[in-house]
Formats: structure tokens, sequence, C-alpha cells
């Protein structure tokens, strides 16, 4: 019996991905989510995509009486359903406590990690230097009888990461998907909320927008607004550049296998979408737009840095704006 802990669409899509290259069989979902009911109806509009021998959804714990009685009712759960004896698990967030702590309890011959976007390039920054408010976190979930110990991960990924143990990632189930819809002379461009996260000011925002629409003259270009960017900034940068932008009710890679055709192009100032979309959506070309060092807030340039030298280690072309 196998076991998939996600807490995110792109979780699902890449355990549907683990079945198909291990033709693993008696699989168990188990879908932890919190008071974001938008992207738990992200998870379910995926699950028709494969049956599940049985699916399961534990609320996370976000109150603090809450997570001194999230051991009792993880046991209770499992006890309950009776799976604790698991072949392999497959977990879509190495940096969650909860997910440590469930994982720990059962008896397993192997955990394989399944990407959670640009996460994963922060793996080995994210293990080897824990911040002291997460050791404090940690050291009271331990007092409270969370079971947390490092676990040793097999990666299913799409990235090359060192000093790992690595099984490529090929979406050979979901490129099945795409492969006969039509492409579009148009250019999807993948927002992100760089603005509201100070990573660069509006007026820089508008200028860069500006610099790479006039990159795609005779194309189409359509803006596609990140969740948590404000609606009013892109709406007034549309009318002032011309062009459009849409809300897609999923990610954007949900979003492709839903509809009846594809972008020639999709772009990107930096985005997970632009790693995992050329996996499953060969037809199209990729471009990510590299911001220069001078214009990017100095306390998070260095993981900015990182992150398109990584993205040009992949194969992807990066283009200084």
């Amino acid at each position: 019996m196998n076991l998939f802990i996600v807490a995110g669409p792109l979780h699902i899509i890449n355990a549907i991905e683990a079945i198909e290259y291990f033709s693993s069989k008696n699989n168990i979902l188990l879908i932890l989510y919190t008071g974001n009911s938008h992207q738990l109806s992200q998870m379910k509009r995926l699950l028709h995509f494969y049956k599940w021998d049985r699916i399961i959804y534990f609320p996370l714990p976000m109150k603090k009486i809450d997570k001194i009685f999230f051991v009792k009712r993880v046991n209770s759960i499992l006890k309950k359903i009776e799976i604790k004896s698991i072949s392999n698990i497959f977990v879509g967030e190495y940096r969650s406590d909860h997910v440590n702590h469930i994982v720990n309890i059962f008896n397993y011959k192997k955990v394989y990690l399944l990407d959670d976007g640009l996460a994963q390039l922060y793996y080995h920054k994210e293990i080897n230097n824990i911040p002291y408010r997460v050791k404090l976190r940690q050291l009271f979930y331990r007092f409270i009888s969370y079971r947390l110990k490092p676990i040793d991960y097999t990666f299913f990924t799409i990235y090359n990461i060192p000093n790992v143990k690595i099984i490529k990632n090929r979406y050979t189930f979901f490129k099945r998907y795409i492969s006969s819809k039509k492409v579009e002379n148009i250019v999807y461009f993948i927002g992100q909320p760089l603005v509201e996260l100070k990573i660069i000011n509006q007026k820089e925002y508008i200028e860069l927008l500006s610099k790479i629409r006039d990159r795609y003259r005779g194309v189409e270009f359509i803006y596609i607004l990140h969740r948590r960017e404000k609606k009013e900034n892109i709406e007034k940068a549309s009318l002032d550049l011309n062009f459009k932008y849409q809300e897609f009710d999923n990610p954007i890679e949900i979003e492709m296998l839903q509809r009846d055709t594809i972008p020639k192009y999709f772009a990107t100032f930096y985005s997970s979408a632009i790693v995992t979309l050329p996996s499953f959506i060969e037809k199209s070309n990729y471009r990510v737009f590299q911001i220069s060092k001078s214009r990017i807030n100095s306390k998070l340039r260095e993981n900015i840095y990182f992150t398109y030298q990584e993205l040009k280690k992949i194969g992807l072309e990066v283009v200084v704006v």
C-alpha cells in the first residue's frame, strides 16, 4: 500500500505522475488542508484524473490549541482506517513539521519527495540552515509528542538537485492530454506579486512590462494574474500598455490541461510554472526575463538571483531586461 500526502494542486499532479512512473497499486491520498477553500477546490478538481483506492481529508491545525491535540487526532484517524503499515510514502512538502510527524508514524520502505515548485531548489538551504525561531517551534512540537526526525528522501523531480537521490519526473501522464491541442499565436505572461512582496516598485514593474511587451509585437499578449497581485495595478498597466489580462481559477498547469488550445509562448520574471509547463507542453516556447540586480530589493537579491542561475542550468532561456 502507498500513501500520498499532499497539500496543494501541484502535489496531486506530481502524485499522479509518480503512480504512472512506479506503476503503483493500492494508492491512498491524504489531503491536508487549511482554511483556504479555494485551494481545496483546486485539489478536488484534479481527483477525476485517477481512481484512488481511498481519499482522506485531514485539516491542518491553525490555532495553538489545535496543534496540541494534533497528534491525538492523527493517531485516532489512522487507527480507524487501519493503514499503519505502508510500503512507500510520497510527500509534497518537506518543510512542514505536521507532515514530518505523519511520515514518522509509519513503518515504511521508502519516502519520495514530490516537487513543490521552486521551493525544491532551496532544499539544502532550508535543511542545513534552520532559523532559530523554527528550532524553538520544533522544540514545542516535540514537547507535545510530535515525532520529528530527519527523513531520507528520494526526490521524484524535474530539477537537478545535487547530493540527493533523484528519479526524474518526465510528466508522461499529463503529456498525453496536451499532445492533440491546437497552438495559438499568443503569449501568456505569468505574473508574480513582485510589487506586493516589495521586490521591486510599481513604477519599475510597469517599465519592465513595457519592454517585454515590445518584444512580442504582432503577438497577442495576455498577462496571467497571480492570486496575490493587486488587480487594480495590472488593470491600469493593461490599459497603458495595451494588453489583456486574465485570472485563472486554477494553477496555470491545470488550466492548460482543461483548455482546447495552448499558447505558442510562455514568459515570466520567474515562476515554478515556467519549469513544469515545458515538461508536458513541448510545443510552446519559454522565456524568463531576468530583472537587473540594481532594481531588486537588496534583502531579496541573493535568493532571486540563485533562482535565475538554477533556471539557466535547467536549460531555460533567460534574458536580462
